[in-house]
This record gives C-alpha cells, structure tokens and sequence, in this order.
C-alpha cells in the first residue's frame, strides 16, 4: 500500500481530496491532528519519525523537512510544499536522495492578497483599536491614514505582489515596486515603476512585503531600513516572518516612526515572547492569509492530484 503523511488542515480535512486519494489506492497514515498529538508527546520526534518511516508520500504546511526526516523515512519519494517557497525543506539533501520537492506557488495568490490589503486597511485605518473601544462601551473616534493618493510600496512581485496591484489601483493609491528581476514591459502595462530598495523605503506611505525567505531576505527590513522609511509608514507582512527584524520593528512601534503594522507571519509560530504581541498599533493575525473557502478546496485537490501523479 502507497501510504502518505497530510500534514496541513487544508487537505487533511477535505474528504472530496482523502477519497480522491483512497480511490488511487493511497493510504493516510497520519494526518495534522495526529501529527500535532505525536509531537505534544514525551517523545514527539521519535514518535513521527517512527510512522514517518512507512510513507511514501509526504504534504506539509511548515513543519520542518530535514535530513533527520529523510534518514527515518527510507521509503519517501515526494514532498509537497502546500503554499509558497519552499524555506521549510532541505531541498538539496532531497535531491541528493532522489526525492521530488515541490510546492503549490500561485494557487493561494489571490487570498493571500486579499487578505494582505484588508490588514492594511485594518492597521491604515485603526479598524481592530475602533472595535475593542466599541466593545469597552466607548465612542472614541480614531484618526487613521487615508490611502487614496498615496504610495503603496510592493517589496517582492511574484505572483501575489502581482494581485496587490488592482487592488491598489482601486484606492486611487500610486504602487511602486522592489523586484529581483525588472520588467520595464511589465511594468508600462500594469503603471507601476520599479526602484531600488533605498528608493522604496524613502518613497512608500505603506509597505506590503511579498519576498520569499532566503539568506539574502532574513532581516531585508531592519533597524536601518526602517531609519530609511518615511515618518508614519504602515507595514503589513504576509510572506516570512523573518524578512522583518520583530525587535526593530517594535521599537519603531514603539517610538511612533512607524504609525501601525499588521502582521501574518511571524519568525516563530505562534510567536511566543515576540515583542511585537506587547506593542501598540500593531494587527495581529495567525499565519491566515490563505484560508478562503474556495482557495482551499483549489489547494486540496491540486495537492490530491500531484500526490496520484508522483506517486
């Protein structure tokens, strides 16, 4: 029997991608929920390593793909990646053993998207410190940072800096953007203009990061990439948490010279101990940027599907 491990919620609890893969004769030998209890155990990594040495196929959302998991699982040929990047595996040491990594890059674009310019929204205009005074009985009103005719910097633009760009255009806010790659073509078509880093960071009213996590990315923004921003700026991260340095950023919280953040990722997850759960003006949000309903039962079947072809 081909047996594979589902560890994310997005395929684990979708029956319409279990049955689809019980119909291709591929078992399911542990999904999240076990996952999660393994590993709360007295001897969590010995215990998934144990099962993780009977499969064959394995999806995951972040847990760690190491090479401590490729020695305990002889049998396993493929790994996917449910999301974007693939920061979370050791891609070269699955080369190596001749095991196919991949991920689903793109299909969660346009959620996480989304959802990045409603935390923008939320932290620009003060919507979540609006709603606890409602609920403390008050009628407090809060100032908040107006989009329309203001610059919003994308810092990365792959496919979901892409998505950010209409919706941008919709608030009459002018996008200029960071890229490793610049496209002039590209860039004509869509009225965007790309600029160095430097530039990004003293021109943008707000900053929406969409970089992936490399060496070259940890820490992208930092102490004195943040010295570099304007006074007031609004960040919002929706790509790795650690492209942005947490204790910089809660200073600048902190001292005002960023006026309010929203944040989906985190360098730890949940971030336990981050300054950031202490500092003010800041939306906090965990790691959800890619749960809409019909993006999730997309993702499901797509993962079913390349699980049945590789395997």
């Amino acid at each position: 029997m081909t047996t594979v491990a589902l560890l994310t919620r997005i395929v684990g609890n979708d029956a319409s991608a279990r049955a689809r893969l019980a119909d291709a004769g591929i078992d399911v030998a542990i999904d999240l929920a076990g996952y999660d209890a393994l590993m709360a155990g007295p001897d969590g990594l010995a215990a998934w390593h144990a099962v993780a040495a009977g499969i064959d196929g394995l999806v995951v959302g972040l847990q760690p793909v190491d090479r401590a998991l490729f020695e305990a699982a002889p049998r396993l040929k493929y790994v996917l990646r449910v999301g974007t990047g693939l920061d979370n595996v050791d891609v070269e040491e699955a080369r190596k053993r001749g095991i196919v990594a991949s991920n689903l890059a793109g299909l969660n674009a346009d959620a996480v998207a989304e959802y990045a310019f409603a935390l923008l929204l939320a932290a620009a205009r003060r919507i979540p410190e609006a709603d606890a005074s409602m609920r403390k009985g008050e009628w407090t009103r809060f100032t908040g940072r107006h989009l329309g005719g203001r610059t919003l910097g994308l810092l990365g633009f792959g496919a979901i800096g892409g998505a950010m760009v209409p919706k941008a255009r919709g608030f009459d806010m002018d996008v200029i953007v960071y890229r490793r790659h610049p496209d002039p073509a590209s860039d004509a078509a869509l009225g965007i203009r790309t600029v160095g880093l430097d530039e990004l960071l003293a021109a943008s009213d707000f900053i929406s990061v969409h970089v992936p996590l490399t060496d070259d990315t940890r820490h992208l923004i930092g102490r004195e990439q943040i010295a570099r921003m304007r006074d007031g700026v609004v960040i919002v991260n929706t790509a790795r948490g650690e492209v942005v340095d947490e204790a910089a950023l809660a200073e600048a919280l902190h001292s005002g010279k960023v006026t309010s953040a929203a944040l989906d990722v985190f360098a730890d997850e949940p971030p336990t101990g981050s300054p950031l759960l202490i500092a003010p003006h800041v939306v906090l949000s965990p790691h959800n940027g890619g749960y809409s309903d019909t993006v999730m039962a997309g993702i499901a079947a797509a993962a079913a599907d390349f699980m049945i072809e590789h395997l």
